[in-house]
C-alpha cells in the first residue's frame, strides 16, 4: 500500500462497519446494501490503485463521498421520517423538480470523484496528445457508472422497500443530470491537474 493510503483505508472501513451495525440495528436494508456495495467498490479502488496509482486526493475525495452518502441516509430531518437526502437546500425550482436538494449535490460530487478516478485509470491507455479524447471517454464512462447507480437505486425500491427514500421518475432523471454535471466537472478538473 502506497504512502498515505493507510489512514483513509482504515477510517473508511471503520466508518462503514459502524454504519453497517447501525443500519442493521434499525432494519434499514437499503443502506445496509449500499454499505456492502460501497465497501466492495472501495476495496476494488484500493486494489486498482496498485495499477493506476491514483492521486491520494482522489482517494480522500471518495472517502468524503462515503461520509456524505451515509449521512444522507441516516440523518432524519423531520417528523415524517424524511432523510437528509430529501433536504431541499434551495428552493430554486419547486414541484416536481425540487432544485436544489442534498441528493443532487451528493450525486454531482460523487461523479466528480468517479470522473477523476476514471480519468487517471484511462490515462495510461491514451497518448499525451489525446487528452480531449481522454476527457470524452472519461465522461462517457462516468455516466455509464451513473446509469448503473440508478439501476441499483431501482433495485433497492424493488428488493429493500426503499420507495420512500429514492423518489420517482423526476428524481431519477435529475440524478442522471447531476451525475453528468459532476462527470464533466471531474473530467475537466483531472485534465487540468494531470
Amino acid at each position: 500500500m502506497k504512502r498515505g493510503l493507510k489512514l483513509p483505508v482504515i477510517l473508511t472501513f471503520i466508518f462503514l462497519a459502524s454504519y453497517l451495525i447501525y443500519f442493521l440495528a434499525i432494519g434499514n436494508y437499503e443502506f445496509t446494501s449500499y454499505i456492502l456495495i460501497t465497501a466492495i467498490v472501495f476495496y476494488a479502488l484500493i486494489k486498482l490503485d496498485k495499477i493506476y496509482n491514483f492521486p491520494l486526493y482522489s482517494i480522500w475525495l471518495f472517502v468524503g463521498w462515503v461520509v456524505l452518502h451515509m449521512l444522507g441516509g441516516s440523518i432524519i430531518i423531520d417528523n415524517q421520517g424524511s432523510r437528509l437526502y430529501a433536504w431541499q437546500i434551495f428552493n430554486w425550482v419547486g414541484d416536481p423538480y425540487y432544485l436544489l436538494k442534498y441528493d443532487q449535490i451528493v450525486h454531482a460530487y460523487c461523479y466528480i470523484v468517479i470522473s477523476i478516478l476514471i480519468f487517471f485509470a484511462l490515462k495510461k491507455h491514451f497518448k499525451n496528445n489525446q487528452t480531449n479524447a481522454l476527457v470524452v471517454f472519461t465522461i462517457l464512462a462516468s455516466i455509464g457508472i451513473g446509469m448503473l447507480n440508478e439501476v441499483i437505486e431501482f433495485a433497492m425500491v424493488v428488493f429493500a422497500d426503499a420507495s420512500k427514500g429514492v423518489g420517482g421518475y423526476y428524481n431519477t432523471a435529475l440524478d442522471i443530470v447531476f451525475n453528468l454535471i459532476g462527470a464533466i466537472i471531474g473530467a475537466l478538473f483531472a485534465k487540468k491537474n494531470s
